[in-house]
């Protein structure tokens, strides 16, 4: 692709991504100085047994074997106001993120970001508190060190849907089931996952059990808002 072009490209994803932050009414600073609020972004109880020093700001966090619990543990601080970017994800539309209990006012889709993955996704951890990268993006070790200084000072949560070499913690999925189903009929109630959790600090691999996509109002439906978050095409 022309150079011209793919820089195009990437100042029309960064000219996007600036009218997310403004909107929102919140900025990073440009010093790189700390720049947060509360040091933790709120996590649903159902998680906390899996990260139970919660979703720290400056922190890098790996899930491995399920988008849902990527999702999961966007949810509840996107609910809470934190604002959030996807990139390198295009099997995650608006649909799934939103009945996952993401607000979509307050996310950016990034799903084809091409080689200036590094760039788009330097960006989003300037101006965004949670940012989700997918596991085929166009990374070196080097990009992925300097995203990780990069989130340390600007006050920013990265979640890798992947394996993230020197990740502050992992979780990776082991077993994974649904309860609800009889005997040809039902429906599909409660979503049981068998989670080893690893801490860069060290210490035994631990075993959680989390449950997700609990039903306990059979009938009633989400609201979900399709296309009412900020879908920016990438610059490949």
């Amino acid at each position: 692709m022309d150079a011209s072009l793919q820089s195009a490209r990437l100042e029309k994803a960064r000219a996007a991504l600036a009218g997310v932050q403004l909107r929102v009414g919140t900025s990073r600073s440009a010093t790189g100085a700390e720049c947060w609020d509360a040091p933790v972004l709120p996590l649903a109880p159902a998680l906390s047994d899996a990260l139970p020093t919660g979703l720290r700001r400056g922190q890098v966090v790996a899930v491995k074997g399920s988008t849902s619990l990527v999702l999961a543990l966007v949810a509840e601080a996107s609910r809470e106001g934190s604002w959030g970017a996807m990139i390198g994800m295009p099997s995650v539309g608006v649909v799934a993120a939103a009945r996952r209990g993401i607000e979509l006012a307050r996310l950016a889709l990034v799903p084809h970001p091409g080689a200036q993955a590094p760039a788009v996704a330097g960006a989003c951890v300037d101006g965004m508190d949670v940012v989700v990268l997918g596991p085929r993006l166009a990374l070196t070790d080097a990009d992925r060190r300097r995203l990780a200084a990069r989130a340390r000072e600007r006050g920013s949560v990265i979640i890798s849907a992947g394996e993230w070499s020197g990740a502050h913690s992992t979780l990776t999925v082991v077993e994974n089931s649904w309860r609800g189903l009889g005997a040809g009929d039902g429906r599909l109630r409660a979503r049981d996952m068998l989670v080893e959790v690893t801490s860069r600090a060290g210490g035994q691999a631990r075993r959680v059990a989390l449950t997700l996509d609990a039903d306990s109002t059979p009938g009633r439906r989400r609201e979900v808002r399709a296309g009412a978050a900020q879908v920016i095409e990438g610059a490949a």
